[in-house]
């Protein structure tokens, strides 16, 4: 009898841990196959999201020219030379998404992560903003603040045609490029410029006659664009922009344009969160 409640314990006990194997096991198991199936539907995002985004970089325009400051008085023997970099950076979005919708028009965009890379130390490295209308013009900019660049989200409307472009403004369709200015401010100072007084140009043919070398400029600018749209959905693409001056020496003759389609995934929008 005592034989027999000792075997009835022992298989109860044994009934008992073959349910925590099993129940651990099915656990493990369904844990597995639900990382798999995220898995699999992220990488089926991933690849749709690289062959048709939602968001992406659809064009880049780089004007590049020279500024001059003379302190004296018409004698170009105390000049102040800088030289700047507008861009003009437009996103496509009716790629996946040809109608204005919620899902492809933005809420939020701001830039963040920035980081300028230059050949040289000389001058002050100014990136901010720029009002787009004042494209090709040397204007004086602020520099961007520890928490970037954040920019007003505006419809488009007859009355938004008026809007102040001297703040930071962006069209929620798109239809306007994100607007900003790189400025390498007093890369020379106190020079004597060689030439006749009214022989010269207050642009990029400056820096031939200063003798500045164009490689002393290169120049590599990266950072983040994050948008929201109107689904609450966060995008973000990193950007690299490489600020080369001497492919040509376009910008000896007064300036250089640069205009460029990118290419390839990572001038995708990234989705970082949804809505």
């Amino acid at each position: 009898m005592k034989k027999r409640k000792i075997n009835l314990i022992s298989t109860i006990i044994i009934i008992i841990i073959l349910c925590i194997i099993s129940i651990f096991g099915y656990k493990y198991i369904f844990e597995v196959e639900t990382l798999r199936s995220r898995y699999a539907e992220e990488s089926v995002e991933l690849i749709e999201n690289n062959n048709n985004p939602l968001f992406r970089i659809g064009q880049i325009i780089l004007y590049s020219s020279a500024n001059a400051t003379d302190n004296s008085e018409g004698q170009l023997k105390n000049i102040d030379i800088s030289q700047f970099t507008d861009m003009s950076i437009y996103i496509d979005n009716k790629g996946k998404v040809e109608e204005i919708k919620p899902e492809n028009t933005i809420n939020e965009l701001y830039i963040t992560n920035i980081k300028i890379e230059s050949a040289s130390e000389n001058g002050e490295k100014i990136f901010n903003y720029k009002n787009p209308k004042k494209t090709g013009k040397y204007v004086e900019l602020s520099n961007w603040q520890q928490d970037g660049i954040l920019f007003s989200i505006i419809n488009t409307n007859p009355k938004n045609d008026l809007a102040n472009y001297d703040e930071n403004v962006f069209y929620t369709d798109c239809s306007n490029p994100i607007s900003l200015g790189f400025i390498n401010k007093n890369i020379l100072t106190n020079c004597e410029v060689s030439g006749e007084v009214g022989t010269i140009n207050f642009d990029g043919s400056i820096l031939k006659n200063a003798n500045i070398n164009l490689a002393d400029l290169k120049t590599k600018i990266s950072f983040s664009i994050n948008i929201t749209n109107n689904y609450n959905e966060k995008y973000v693409c990193d950007l690299e922009l490489d600020l080369d001056l001497t492919e040509e020496e376009e910008i000896y003759s007064g300036y250089a344009v640069k205009m460029f389609k990118p290419e390839g995934a990572e001038y995708n929008f990234i989705k970082v969160s949804d809505k």
